[in-house]
């Protein structure tokens, strides 16, 4: 029986599909690689991100926390605020109509009253407190009463309602002298003395940041 001798020429076909199939599966492999290595890249970057925008989660609601806290220790005192009007624009007609009401309450004599140019001064926050979201002035203008006395009751009770009245007013002096008068004018209803007092009188205002002042002026 006789060898058949291969072709060397089909031999070599024979082997170049295996070498182009072994070229596909090395290029399958080297792209799966690549893809693989991409994949667990992205999903670092992935992992990193979310690590990241859950610890600014965990910040933001710290500092609600934070926020509430203070609000519900501070309540009361801003409920204050408002009750007595110290967060309002400082209003000198609503002034005058209530010092009057107590010179007719009290029957007293004419009040002269001025009130000075008012004063403001951004208030600072603590070393703890590095960006504020906002500016609070406190403002203050002088009020100056001249009050003629029929007898020193007079000056306590205008006083009393005074310095009561819903208003921050703060009692810098306040002095009594006696009027020129007659021994023949002594029992009769006339100034016996008059009484100088000074007061400083305080607001607070918020103060609008440079991002809202444009914003009020783009809604006008």
């Amino acid at each position: 029986m006789a060898l058949q001798r291969h072709n060397l020429k089909d031999d070599l076909a024979w082997l170049k599909w295996w070498l182009v199939l072994l070229g596909v599966a090395f290029a399958i492999a080297i792209g799966g690689y690549w893809a693989a290595l991409s994949y667990r890249n992205d999903m670092r970057r992935l992992e990193f991100g979310t690590r990241s925008n859950f610890d600014v989660i965990i910040q933001e609601v710290t500092q609600i926390e934070e926020s509430e806290r203070i609000i519900v220790e501070n309540i009361d005192r801003f409920n204050t605020l408002v009750a007595n009007r110290l967060l309002d624009e400082e209003d000198r007609v609503s002034l005058l109509e209530d010092i009057s009401r107590i010179r007719n309450r009290y029957q007293l004599f004419p009040i002269d009253v001025e009130i000075r140019e008012q004063n403001s001064q951004i208030l600072e926050y603590g070393a703890d407190t590095e960006y504020p979201d906002e500016q609070i002035s406190v403002r203050r203008s002088m009020v100056m009463l001249r009050i003629p006395l029929l007898h020193e009751e007079d000056l306590t009770r205008f006083l009393g309602a005074f310095l009561n009245s819903g208003r921050l007013m703060l009692t810098t002096s306040c002095s009594i002298t006696s009027s020129a008068v007659d021994d023949t004018e002594a029992l009769k209803i006339v100034e016996h003395q008059i009484a100088t007092c000074e007061f400083i009188w305080y607001t607070f205002r918020r103060e609008l940041s440079t991002e809202d002042s444009e914003y009020d002026e783009f809604e006008e």
